[in-house]
């Protein structure tokens, strides 16, 4: 959205600037404070839009911005009562665009769909306002220049009449400024950093510019996050990746580094020991420096579990294949103590009847008569969950570890530890009919979802590793069934109550949240309003006692 919000914002500059130039020379009029911050907008905004929200990008645009607002105080509040010229200030040509339109648009776009600085750069609008106050009045003094705006002509006005022009201009420039950067002070010292799910992006991918993975068409929620002082990080692993393969990844973000698959994993796995490189662009300033929570939705829960377990205990495997020269400090273990949290939303925890149901030949999907809309609209789930194949091994897909059985020995696999929280989330979209049987619920249950969820909510069976699917899986949230997505079967675990002391080293399960797989998102074209839900889930995180 803040692409698409600042392509119009260079493109109405151009038409603005085209305008100005049918009147005036371009040159003659960057003695104005109205050009100059229009000029200022109009290449930050086209910084935005070919770098995206890079940091000196969003520097940049909270200086235009900031300057934009004064020219738009200056021209409504100073300019149009002493000229009463509102038509040719506001309302016409050049003015039009500069005066009102690019500027409100302008603040519109930094407040609600970009990544904002923090007031640590306040002085840089205020200085670069000053800079140019200044050089108008000695150039005024000089008699080079006259105005171009009356409370700069310190002939007429005198020294303190000008002096307190330039005393109210700066308090003005100031306050703008400090509105367009607050935002809350830092709550905690912990970061959040959350792991997508199947299919899923993060703020690595060009389209969560666009349409952002945590908060979906209802708005970012990283940038919620960060607005209200919780530092939150939203990292981009494989989207059909192994949970293995995407730990790989994750750690390699956290820490500004290349992404080591592992000698022992690469190769039997049949693909590239090293994949993309973050250095000087991780998601962590420094991964080590407070606390971690991590948050991971669908299969970015898998992920985080097993990041947690390489992270503290290594890779066996790893160690006896690698010298410890090549090893990587990830597979080496003795890492995380500063892990403070693991929450799971929508987890296939323990695997997902989604796609052990196939496999079963005691039933029979074919019989199950599926509304025309619904499997029309299925395919959109199967082809967005489907591995693209490219000469890895089986197993190291998303798809193999979703599987029952497979879910269940990478869970052998992964530790529990005392000195971490951790809390699952499942969803649930299913009710009960008037016969008591399970059945989605079409009015929180996406069209996509509706097909896998009638045929979860009818299943019962064996998997092909011999584990007994009964009645209790039948309750799902269109692609993972509410029993898998809570805690890891044979974990330390309690079911959550309100004001209870919280304890590490035990699994919390949270009640079902009422939606389906995408509602924690904010739902496809069910849209939920899940800030207050993660601003909940932050402020429990953040008071637990250190």
């Amino acid at each position: 959205m803040a692409r698409i919000l600042n392509l119009i914002i260079v493109i109405l500059e151009l038409i603005a600037f085209a305008k100005t130039r049918k009147s005036r020379k371009l040159k003659d009029c960057m003695i104005y404070y109205t050009q100059i911050s229009n000029m200022l907008t109009l290449a930050s905004s086209l910084l935005l839009v070919i770098l995206g929200q890079r940091y000196f990008v969003e520097v940049f645009r909270y200086l235009s911005v900031s300057m934009l607002i004064m020219t738009f105080f200056v021209t409504a509040g100073i300019l149009v009562p002493m000229t009463g010229r509102i038509k040719q200030l506001l309302f016409s040509g050049s003015g039009l665009f500069h005066h009102l339109i690019i500027p409100v648009l302008s603040l519109c776009s930094y407040m609600f769909a970009e990544d904002r600085v923090s007031l640590a750069w306040i002085w840089l609008p205020v200085a670069a306002t000053l800079v140019y106050g200044l050089t108008m009045l000695a150039l005024n003094a000089a008699g080079k220049v006259d105005g171009p705006y009356p409370f700069f002509r310190i002939k007429k006005l005198g020294a303190w009449r000008t002096a307190l022009w330039v005393v109210i201009l700066t308090m003005a420039v100031s306050a703008f400024s400090f509105a367009a950067g607050y935002r809350r002070s830092k709550q905690t010292d912990i970061k959040f950093v959350f792991v997508h799910g199947l299919s899923g992006w993060g703020s690595y991918d060009l389209i969560n510019e666009f349409i952002p993975y945590w908060g979906m068409t209802g708005g970012s929620i990283i940038r919620f996050l960060n607005n209200l002082g919780y530092e939150s990080y939203a990292a981009s692993v494989d989207p059909t990746g192994s949970a293995w393969d995407r730990a790989c990844e994750l750690y390699a973000q956290l820490t500004g580094t290349r992404t080591d698959y592992g000698a022992a994993h690469s190769k039997a796995a049949g693909h590239e020991r090293f994949g993309r490189d973050f250095s000087k662009r991780a998601l962590l300033e420094d991964l080590d420096s407070s606390r971690i929570v991590l948050i991971g939705h669908s299969f970015g829960g898998a992920t985080i579990r097993l990041f947690s377990e390489i992270l503290k205990n290594g890779s066996e495997e790893e160690r006896a294949f690698t010298e410890e020269s090549d090893l990587s400090p990830f597979f080496k273990g003795g890492n995380g103590g500063n892990l403070f949290a693991v929450i799971t939303l929508a987890a296939p925890t323990n695997g997902t009847t989604a796609y052990d149901l196939y496999e079963d030949e005691s039933f029979d999907p074919g019989a199950i008569e599926i509304p025309e809309k619904y499997e029309k609209n299925s395919g959109a789930v199967s082809k967005g969950t489907k591995p693209v194949l490219d000469g890895r091994a089986g197993y190291d897909y998303a798809s193999y570890d979703m599987h029952i059985d497979h879910a269940l020995a990478l869970n052998e696999r992964i530790t529990t530890f005392d000195d971490v929280y951790y809390f699952a989330y499942p969803c649930c979209s299913t009710m009960e009919d008037g016969e008591g049987h399970v059945t989605p619920d079409p009015s929180i249950t996406e069209g996509i979802f509706m097909k896998g969820a009638i045929y979860m909510s009818r299943y019962t069976g064996t998997t092909k590793g011999g584990f007994k699917i009964d009645e209790s899986w039948q309750p799902n949230d269109g692609l993972v069934n509410e029993i898998s997505a809570g805690a890891p079967f044979g974990a330390p675990q309690e079911y959550f109550r309100e004001n209870s002391a919280l304890m590490p080293g035990r699994w919390y399960v949270m009640p079902a949240f009422r939606g389906d797989h995408m509602s924690l998102q904010g739902g496809l074209t069910k849209r939920i309003n899940v800030r207050p839900f993660y601003q909940d889930l932050v402020k429990m995180l953040a008071e637990i006692p250190a």
